[in-house]
């Protein structure tokens, strides 16, 4: 449910190419928005959470796409966690540096 929740996600945005280091900067800032829900004091509603996963999944794999990271597709999605792990750790191994890890 989650991998179709993200292709319909991704599906929605035709914006213009974007050059890898615009892509890091979004996914980075992504990235701060879902640690931000995991440091808050008061949980965000369920639907700005999902939101905020949604962002930042959407950001991992338009930055795996453009580095041509394998298999980096929402099919994956099917475990959220984990899929997002193994991308970050594709990324980590090409010298991407993202900050600490979203499943700390």
């Amino acid at each position: 449910m989650y991998a179709d929740l993200l292709t319909q996600a991704l599906g929605k945005e035709r914006a213009a190419p974007r050059s890898n280091d615009l892509l890091l900067a979004d996914l980075r800032r992504s990235r701060a928005r879902l640690r931000a829900e995991d440091t808050a004091t008061t949980p965000a509603p369920a639907d700005e959470a999902l939101a905020r996963e949604l962002s930042y999944d959407g950001d991992l794999l338009r930055l795996c796409e453009a580095l041509d990271v394998r298999a980096a597709t929402p099919a994956g999605f099917e475990n959220p966690v984990q899929e997002r792990a193994r991308l970050e750790h594709e990324l980590a191994a090409r010298g991407v540096t993202l900050g600490a890890s979203t499943t700390e």
